[in-house]
């Protein structure tokens, strides 16, 4: 309410001619308003929590969430990925589809020498009966938090059935 008190303002100091460049002048400056805001949750303070939110997600099918807490060293997809919304959708719903669980825990972390502010978490996880150990590579995120970067779900893939073994 107080930037349209000083618009009107200002536009009545003004001599008509000078009016109209500033209306101009002002709509430019609103349409340019630059990239919308995005809001995101804090990504914990340990990789451990990180892998438990984001399959707590998995579970819960909340793909937001799961985006939130997967990303770079830049931040989290829902900022960070360029390849589009719709792409990113379609990458986290294979992702939980694959990840689904009954129970995890993780049973090995190691630090790779490639990436000294990064981790590697083997989760081992459980389902119908089935269980499987999953890398989850996670990073620092310059804003804070650990950020899942990459996912080993090769291991999650279920084998084939009714197949010939050779």
């Amino acid at each position: 309410m107080l930037a349209l008190r000083t618009v009107v303002k200002l536009l009545t100091v003004v001599n008509f001619s000078s009016r109209n460049l500033v209306i101009l002048m002002l709509g430019a400056a609103a349409a340019c308003g630059g990239r919308p805001s995005v809001t995101v949750s804090p990504a914990p303070d340990a990789p451990e929590a990180t892998v438990a939110q984001f399959l707590a997600a998995v579970r819960g099918a909340d793909l937001g969430r799961m985006a939130e807490l997967w990303g770079t060293e830049r931040g989290p997809s829902t900022v960070t990925n360029r390849s589009g919304p719709r792409a990113r959708q379609q990458q986290l719903t294979i992702m939980q589809r694959l990840l689904q669980n009954d129970e995890h825990r993780v049973v090995r972390t190691e630090a790779p020498q490639s990436q000294p502010n990064g981790r590697i978490l083997h989760v081992e996880l459980e389902r119908d009966g089935r269980r499987f150990v999953v890398p989850f590579t996670l990073v620092i995120a310059r804003t804070g938090g650990w950020l899942i970067t990459g996912i080993g779900l090769d291991a999650a893939i279920p084998p084939a059935t009714g197949r010939n073994q050779p």
